[in-house]
């Protein structure tokens, strides 16, 4: 039985969070799928935290610790990914807590759906946590080009199931660089590496459990950090060449495939984001000294989606720029947004105090 690969690896990178950690490794040890294995990263703790971890190891054999110098979450992750033998994978943060029903869900809806990417709900609120506990599997299915835009769905990286042999084929790994505070984005970077492996014709079907099978605990100040002298400058990324015409083709299918009726209960967060990538395309084209495609402000589909931010109130620091036509004022815009200057908050607290009070931050 040494030898036996389990069907899930779940990686718990750990650092100075002993409070909660108990929780944490109690809802991976109450799994009613019992073919796991559990690896414990404990990324250089000094507050006890790692002997709790040696703890649960040698109640429960499918608990393996490694303990390592403090290297930051993407590290620690990593270390767990050198280590991992199931055929698929998650990931659990070591004060969050995972329904006892979640292996067990997932591996049925990846049996249902073996060419489908895996997702499921996560709430802050223990009381609906509690409540999802106790419900049956319920899910829909999905395509991925219809709801990518959703934040809250790609951004994080323990609300899903991954396939090993997908990361290990693609020799998948966390940027160390990203994951710091100030830097972060290591659960988007790490999500666009996987799905660029696992689905490279760009659009594949989603099974998303829409209960909220992960607690998401709220009050979280501590990170699988060392200090903050470690961290890494916040850099601007690699301009695109030719970014901007190639989001217009993309924006343009989003809103003709999402129904009116999703586009407007979702407005705020694809506003949001296609505005931002709409910015980051206008910043490209400066960088590169690109010339924006013909009538770019005015064009249908940025058009579309500014009125779809006044009709639904949905606040964004860069609709009234895109609304005048103001390239220099949006490239500006997006280089402080990405660099977290203090002048994009002062930019975005003014705009929304002159002009766009009520509407959604």
């Amino acid at each position: 039985m040494e030898n036996h690969a389990p069907l899930v690896s779940i990686i718990v990178p750990v650092y100075n969070y002993k409070a909660y950690l108990c929780r944490c490794l109690d809802s991976i040890a109450a799994q009613t799928l019992a073919d796991w294995e559990c690896l414990v990263v404990d990324d250089g703790s000094s507050d006890g935290s790692a002997a709790v971890c040696d703890e649960y190891a040698a109640k429960d054999p499918r608990f393996v610790v490694i303990h390592k110098e403090n290297g930051g979450v993407s590290s620690a992750r990593n270390a767990g990914l050198e280590s991992a033998r199931g055929e698929f994978l998650m990931f659990c943060d070591q004060d969050d807590a995972i329904d006892p029903h979640s292996m067990e869900y997932a591996l049925e809806m990846q049996r249902q759906a073996p060419d489908a990417m895996v997702m499921w709900g996560f709430t802050r609120n223990e009381e609906e946590f509690l409540e999802a506990c106790r419900a049956s599997l319920s899910y829909r299915r999905l395509r991925y080009l219809d709801v990518f835009w959703h934040n809250d769905l790609f951004h994080t990286i323990w609300n899903r199931l991954y396939s090993m042999e997908t990361v290990r084929h693609a020799g998948l790994r966390f940027d160390v660089t990203l994951g710091w505070k100030g830097r972060l984005g290591e659960d988007v970077d790490f999500n666009q590496k996987y799905i660029r492996a696992r689905f490279p014709e760009g659009d594949f079907p989603l099974l998303y459990a829409e209960q909220p099978r992960y607690f998401y605990f709220p009050d979280n100040t501590a990170a699988v950090t060392e200090n903050l002298e470690k961290q890494t400058p916040q850099a601007l990324p690699l301009p695109k060449a030719g970014y901007p015409a190639s989001l217009l083709q993309e924006c343009a299918h989003i809103l003709s495939a999402v129904p009116a009726e999703d586009q407007a209960r979702h407005a705020h967060s694809l506003c949001l984001h296609y505005l931002r990538c709409f910015a980051f395309g206008v910043w490209s084209a400066r960088q590169l000294g690109e010339t924006l495609p013909k009538g770019f402000f005015r064009r249908p589909e940025v058009r579309r989606l500014l009125d779809l931010a006044k009709a639904q109130r949905a606040f964004s620091v860069y609709y009234l720029p895109f609304r005048l036509g103001l390239a220099g004022a949006v490239a500006r815009l997006y280089a402080w947004d990405e660099s977290h200057n203090i002048n994009y908050w002062r930019v975005y607290e003014l705009q929304y105090r002159l002009f766009f009070r009520g509407w959604e931050k």
